[in-house]
């Protein structure tokens, strides 16, 4: 949808249509809405609806339709195929679901830059001049375009209701798509997030693109931006597997965040970073085990050694704190506004005996479900030979996708 999400022969005759819908293999569609980017996502798929319904920020609206397996489409029926769509701008992660006859061959010949195929979901009539035969229920859809940090859109309405909302909201109307035997509407609004704790402890989420403005205030005042990736490929990361968690600058190398992700909880293995063409890597002894399931007051001990490789003037250093799972809480940032976000507060001391310095670090941090951070507010002194520093930094989300 996105969305992460989403998607897009004429009739022999009303008759022979909601016969032949009625007696192939019938696959019943779901709407989804994505709280996280504000997005819907219809699938017809069942292992895929039996997913969404176990990821926290996707909720059923309600809304299905009877249609037919794409494998048993009849002459009548035009099958519809989807496409993934990830480009890093303006703000597209989505799908995008087209007919066999037109949209499919078209853009596999073209092949345009961040289309996925990912094959037929269902098969329906199509309507005739924008209109369904009596007896069935026709199925509109509206478009979104992205903007302002949100992903590009369309909606699938089983009602009238349903679809001028929409485009009330926002969507631009493109009328009829599909005629079905049978539909539910939408139900209600979407909902916001339950505050459980099924959906905090995890800080990344695999497929996201976040875009932020970070701010420095203080002894090291400056602003600049960076897009955080996760990139799921293991690398050898001090004698051990890791995947990573990327920070790329709009200037420079990028860094990494080294973790062990584990079924029911991950590791922070440590980091890495290039300036100046030479290579940094920070390792963490021993690393932080962050449950994946977290209830609000759970506390993380922090007691490790941060060790340098190579070497540098601070020498290694020990650090000791808590990581606190404090509240739910929705949280507003240029990217958009995140209901029930999972608020963490992180008080951290790094000692450097070997240079007589000290650094206390005081963070709040904002993790939306289904997403990632969203907002960071960082507090840190330094003190070294009895004089001492503080800088202020906040980090926000400016786009989503």
């Amino acid at each position: 949808m996105r969305s992460r999400v989403f998607l897009r022969q004429a009739l022999a005759g009303a008759v022979f249509a909601i016969a032949s819908v009625c007696s192939a293999q019938s696959v019943t569609v779901v709407e989804f809405y994505n709280r996280a980017v504000d997005a819907y996502f219809i699938t017809g798929r069942a292992a895929e609806q039996a997913l969404l319904d176990t990821v926290a920020d996707f909720s059923r609206t309600g809304m299905t339709f009877q249609a037919t397996a794409a494998a048993s489409a009849t002459a009548s029926q035009t099958s519809i195929c989807r496409f993934y769509i990830s480009t890093a701008s303006p703000y597209a992660s989505s799908h995008f679901y087209g007919r066999a006859d037109t949209d499919c061959p078209f853009l596999l010949d073209a092949k345009p830059a961040g289309f996925t195929w990912e094959g037929y979901d269902f098969a329906t009539p199509s309507p005739v001049n924008g209109s369904c035969p009596a007896g069935t229920v026709t199925i509109k859809r509206g478009f979104r375009a992205a903007a302002n940090g949100k992903t590009p859109n369309h909606r699938y309405s089983a009602s009238e209701a349903t679809y001028q909302s929409a485009i009330t909201a926002g969507f631009a109307g493109e009328g009829a798509v599909f005629c079905v035997a049978s539909a539910t509407p939408a139900s209600s609004a979407p909902v916001t997030p339950p505050a459980s704790a099924s959906d905090c402890g995890t800080f990344y989420f695999p497929g996201k693109r976040i875009t932020y403005t970070s701010t420095a205030s203080g002894a090291a005042a400056s602003q600049s931006t960076f897009t955080r990736t996760y990139d799921p490929t293991p690398v050898t990361f001090n004698g051990q597997s890791a995947t990573r968690i990327v920070d790329t600058p709009s200037t420079g190398q990028p860094s990494y965040t080294m973790i062990d992700d584990g079924v029911t909880s991950w590791r922070e293995l440590g980091g890495r970073s290039t300036s100046n063409n030479v290579t940094q890597d920070t390792y963490f002894n021993p690393p932080i085990v962050f449950p994946k399931v977290m209830s609000i007051g759970q506390s993380i001990a922090v007691n490790r050694t941060v060790v340098f490789n190579p070497a540098t003037s601070t020498g290694n250093g020990n650090q000791t704190g808590t990581i606190v799972y404090t509240a739910r809480e929705s949280v507003t940032v240029p990217a958009g506004s995140y209901a029930n976000a999972c608020k963490f507060t992180i008080n951290t001391t790094t000692t450097y005996p070997s240079i007589g310095s000290t650094s206390s670090t005081a963070t709040t941090t904002w993790i939306a479900p289904g997403v990632g951070m969203v907002k960071s507010e960082i507090t840190d002194t330094s003190t070294v030979f009895g004089i001492s520093v503080t800088s202020v930094s906040n980090v926000e989300a400016t786009a989503v996708q």
